[in-house]
């Protein structure tokens, strides 16, 4: 399918710069590319094109692959594979040792992994004080990161709920929120469906220690809003959407119905190439009409 190198390289660099949309063509140039140069950067754009669109078992294949060329990011990517059962059953003892030699090696995403296997004693023993205390050394390394796709959300709320628990309200409140804010700005770009779960539960630990201020909200709110029954009215480009929870969970937004919070936000589009996490700090307008 293709004559040489370069004439592969220009399909994923077209592909990856939103020019072309040939999901197959992308797959073929990168297979072509992994034969020919034997180089992980291509295994691992593979490996992770399978990982977002699900296809776990590829993904782990590829990730492999660059493993054995000592890819720091096949060892961080190969710990989430393990550590979510992302391919059958959960292996904690696997994850451990990916995420540790990708720690080892300096990758702060699996640093903060790594932490979160002695918090909650998954393969090894529980131990607070060591969590705490990579936490607190991976803050120092990422608090003034504005790369959208550095880790700063992630290792924010976990230091912002250490803080809370320690009943340091005022400092664990503020962590929350800038993790709030950059991990929203992030999905102003992001279209990974695991920046999402982060978002959630990021809402739900925000307001379960702060109350909602119904004069200033935003788009991430309706993951706080939406759980219970409500009716809000949100305008962008000066189009407006209705948008109501029921009872049962189900949401409607201007006759579309959703079966739950994260088909919503998986789904909802205000237009036909926005979806509804894409719009943070764009909306028009967005009204409460009423939270039971």
């Amino acid at each position: 399918m293709f004559s040489n190198i370069k004439e592969a390289r220009l399909v994923v660099d077209r592909f990856e710069a939103h020019v072309d949309e040939y999901e197959s063509g992308y797959i073929d140039a990168l297979e072509y590319l992994i034969k020919e140069t034997d180089d992980s950067l291509y295994m691992m754009k593979l490996g992770g094109w399978y990982y977002e669109n699900r296809y776990f078992e590829l993904a782990e294949k590829y990730y492999l692959m660059a493993a054995k060329k000592n890819d720091i990011n096949a060892y961080s990517c190969l710990g989430y594979i393990y550590y979510y059962g992302r391919i059958g059953k959960k292996d904690y003892k696997k994850a451990y040792e990916c995420y540790k030699k990708a720690s080892d090696m300096g990758d702060i995403i699996s640093g903060y992994k790594l932490a979160d296997m002695y918090h909650h004693g998954y393969y090894v023993e529980k131990d607070e004080q060591k969590y705490k205390e990579i936490i607190m050394s991976l803050y120092d390394e990422v608090r003034f990161e504005s790369d959208l796709f550095a880790p700063v959300p992630e290792i924010f709320s976990r230091l912002g709920r250490i803080y809370l628990s320690e009943g340091h309200q005022e400092e664990g409140i503020e962590l929350l929120l800038q993790a709030k804010d950059f991990l929203g700005q992030r999905l102003w770009e992001s279209t990974f469906f695991g920046d999402l779960s982060i978002m959630k539960y990021l809402i739900k630990d925000i307001y379960e220690v702060i109350k909602l201020d119904r004069e200033h909200l935003d788009v991430f709110d309706l993951y706080y809003i939406l759980t219970k029954e409500s009716a809000v009215l949100i305008t962008y480009d000066e189009i407006d959407f209705y948008i109501e929870s029921y009872q049962d969970g189900s949401i409607k937004m201007n006759n579309v119905f959703y079966e739950d919070v994260d088909d919503f936000f998986s789904r909802a589009k205000l237009t036909i190439n926005k979806p509804i996490y894409s719009v943070y700090g764009y909306l028009d307008d967005m009204k409460l009409i009423y939270l039971k």
